[in-house]
């Protein structure tokens, strides 16, 4: 059963200025990392997947709100036309730390980022309420359901999902020093800060259909589940029962029809634990797996993705199958919040 359609898709990264010359950029194995104006304890430039074409003096949250506008604009050329006909939703994934009051200098950064970025929608779309999901990469695996049923139930016309992320700022620079997590020569189980956004525009087959638009992917499930571990403790990431649940929930109509996926699409940074987690989960989840058993995983090119993960693994498999470049026909990607969150989800090469 498909969930919804793909039929736009956006995005802005270190690599490219739209989400085709990024999805070809990655494609290639090209790294996106340079020394940032953003200075470790140490005084040493911080190495950073960073948008090149924005003013590096701009930070936080004008930094976010200008990084999301031109994914959003992408996503939603095939609409434009129509845009004022549609009844459009809009569900946009924001990190954890933005649910803190006093981030990036705001009392409410989670709202005044949403505020920015309902702007922007509403230049196109002017009738589309954006709602925020500040939980970090797989936030959405418990937010997307409802809105994948209001597609379902005809509440929705179009359903655009997105993300937007940005380590470039002082105080988060400091926090992943703090953690133990930034990258340096010295240091090298750890996060590659990045920023970037991505959003895909979800349609159900038949409107898409009567509205003439070409679909890239079917969307077929989500799965969500819960790590113990996480960057704070020390419980063993071997146990990967939450990725392994997510997997299999969103693996489910794949397991069915007997048509394993061989095209994996993670936010996996260079942490170990992160990759133990992973490593276990491949070996229970075998059934869900074939050759050529490719694995993707961007952030170890253009840096960390956080909550623009999992709307950019959607774009790159459906960019995949628009461009022929795809390894399968069937895909899973899966992304991981660091309060232990577990997202994944099942994209098919459409009819």
């Amino acid at each position: 059963m498909t969930r919804a359609t793909v039929v736009g898709m956006g995005a802005l990264t270190p690599l490219g200025l739209t989400l085709t010359q990024s999805a070809f950029m990655l494609r290639t194995g090209m790294p996106g990392f340079s020394p940032s104006p953003l200075a470790d304890a140490n005084g040493e430039p911080v190495t950073f997947g960073m948008l090149p074409t924005i003013d590096p003096s701009i930070v936080g949250l004008e930094r976010a709100a200008l990084i999301t506008r031109s994914a959003l604009l992408e996503a939603c050329i095939p609409i434009r036309e129509i845009a004022d006909q549609l009844r459009i939703g809009a569900l946009v994934a924001l990190d954890e730390g933005l649910a803190l009051k006093e981030t990036w200098g705001a009392l409410n950064p989670a709202a005044e980022l949403i505020k920015a970025i309902q702007d922007q929608v509403r230049e196109i779309a002017p009738n589309t309420r954006v709602t925020p999901v500040a939980r970090g990469a797989a936030g959405p695996a418990f937010a997307l359901p409802d809105a994948l049923a209001a597609l379902d139930s005809g509440g929705l016309d179009a359903l655009l999902f997105g993300g937007v992320h940005t380590d470039y700022d002082p105080t988060r620079i400091r926090i992943l020093e703090d953690q133990g997590r930034l990258f340096t020569p010295d240091n090298l189980d750890a996060v590659i800060p990045g920023e970037g956004a991505a959003f895909v525009l979800l349609m159900r087959p038949d409107v898409a259909r009567r509205a003439g638009l070409e679909v890239h992917a079917r969307l077929l499930s989500i799965g969500g589940g819960f790590e113990k571990a996480n960057p704070d403790n020390d419980e063993s990431s071997f146990e990967a029962k939450g990725l392994t649940a997510a997997i299999r929930i969103a693996g489910k109509p794949l397991a069915e029809a007997a048509t394993p996926a061989a095209w994996m699409l993670t936010d996996l940074t260079f942490e170990m634990w992160r990759i133990q987690e992973w490593q276990a989960m491949v070996m229970r989840t075998r059934e869900l797996w074939t050759e050529p058993y490719v694995v993707e995983n961007p952030a170890q090119r253009i840096g960390h993705l956080g909550a623009a993960a999992l709307p950019l693994l959607i774009g790159i498999a459906a960019e995949g199958f628009r461009r022929g470049f795809a390894p399968s026909d069937r895909a899973i990607a899966f992304a991981g919040s660091d309060a232990g969150e577990r997202a994944a989800v099942a994209i098919t090469r459409p009819d």
